[in-house]
């Protein structure tokens, strides 16, 4: 923060008369008020039964030689999860990558990853890719590592067979952490060596999701042991997204972005229509917008109409139209209710699109929750060259050992 400026002899004066009738008042100043912990969400008994069971699963010949490499194998797997709109079970598909080396002492502990934003339909799906639509790098340290990692695609995202869902409900954050959480399960059951110790870590998008899911760790899967969640870039508050897009304030980035938004926020809410929020170059070849990572001929497009965006395409239509977006990133904001573990975060202080301020007005919100929250800023970085540094494996491999956190900004 910058230092404060001087006040001048009449702001002085004032103060002093401020301090001094309050001195002399009987009441003392109320403290704030905790944050209030939203209720569990509640699943049906068959939901319970059959979450995490491996539906199908065959091994993946062609994936990205950087992971072979390190001695390591994928399989992709569908399995059922649940959905955080309806409660329903829902068949979802991912990747678990397995160490080939025998695994000391006979068991891994798991990590399972949440990937961030690459599109929003069904061929968006890291798991049908080699190169996972850019993550492989991210999986290569937890092969070195010695962990079994499982990246599940997300509800809506690859997979569209027998109780699969069409729409992925971008953003909602119960969805995100089962997915998650029940990729774990799957993990188990696909590799005898996956111990029931597990972590989350998640980017962006996944940082949301692996925070989401330490909330519901113990809730969702108390016959697993949660040691921990890292969340890089997390899209915890985007709560000042509403204010920023009717007063023509959001950054490009963030406008590039809202499109995505959009998309979570009508699948969500059945009242909202894309036309009340995306206008102008943004209602243009809507699909480029959202187009997969993998799409290369519509990133195309976006890249060259991204100079063409102006501060009112991104405006609501209608007042009735703000209130419901704003209404809907309360609903997903985070934290929402004490977590089952510790929490690394890492952000830049030039994120642009996740504000480093939203990020730490979430922590402190954590903190009053009870939270241990470990959390890192790295100077001059943004929000798409982040570098979650050696200090997360560290993070990790302590977390693992059953130590405590050895930095917390809660206190």
């Amino acid at each position: 923060m910058t230092p404060r400026s001087h006040r001048t002899l009449m702001v002085l004066a004032l103060a002093m008369l401020t301090a001094t009738t309050a001195a002399c008042s009987s009441e003392a100043p109320a403290a704030p008020a905790a944050p209030v912990q939203q209720p569990l969400p509640t699943l049906d008994g068959d939901t319970a039964a059959q979450r995490g069971t491996v539906i199908s699963s065959e091994p993946v010949e062609d994936i990205d030689p950087s992971i072979t490499a390190v001695g390591a194998t994928a399989t992709r797997i569908v399995y059922w999860s649940t959905s955080g709109l309806d409660g329903r079970p829902t068949a979802v598909s991912g990747i678990v990558f397995t160490p080939d080396a025998p695994a000391p002492n006979g068991s891994r502990p798991v990590v399972s990853f949440g990937h961030g934003t690459t599109g929003v339909t069904a061929d968006c799906a890291p798991s049908a890719y080699p190169d996972l639509l850019g993550y492989a790098s991210t999986i290569v340290p937890l092969m070195k590592l010695g962990y079994v990692a499982v990246m599940t695609d997300y509800q809506g995202l690859g997979y569209q067979g027998p109780g699969s869902s069409p729409v992925h409900p971008y953003l909602e954050p119960n969805t995100s952490a089962y997915n998650m959480i029940d990729g774990v399960r799957a993990a188990r059951a696909e590799t005898p060596v996956a111990s029931d110790k597990w972590a989350a870590m998640g980017v962006s998008q996944g940082g949301q999701a692996a925070w989401s899911a330490a909330e519901l760790a113990d809730f969702y899967a108390p016959e697993l042991s949660f040691v921990g969640a890292v969340a890089l870039a997390p899209a915890l508050d985007l709560t000042e997204q509403g204010t920023l897009a009717s007063s023509r304030f959001m950054t490009r980035d963030q406008q590039v972005g809202f499109p995505f938004l959009v998309s979570g926020l009508t699948a969500a809410v059945p009242d909202a229509v894309p036309q009340d929020y995306l206008h102008g170059v943004l209602a243009q070849d809507s699909s480029s917008w959202t187009a997969c990572m993998a799409d290369t001929a519509a990133l195309a497009r976006r890249a060259d109409k991204i100079q063409y965006i102006n501060p009112s395409d991104t405006v609501p239509s209608t007042a009735e139209a703000a209130d419901r977006l704003e209404n809907w990133l309360g609903d997903i904001e985070l934290p929402r209710r004490s977590a089952a573990g510790p929490i690394l975060v890492v952000n830049g202080d030039q994120d642009e699109t996740v504000k480093p301020q939203w990020v730490a007005g979430a922590i402190d919100k954590a903190c009053a929750m009870g939270y241990s929250v470990d959390h890192i800023v790295r100077q001059g970085q943004g929000h798409d060259n982040l570098d979650p540094g050696a200090e997360t494996a560290i993070w990790f491999e302590a977390r693992f050992r059953g130590e405590p956190p050895a930095a917390d900004v809660c206190g």
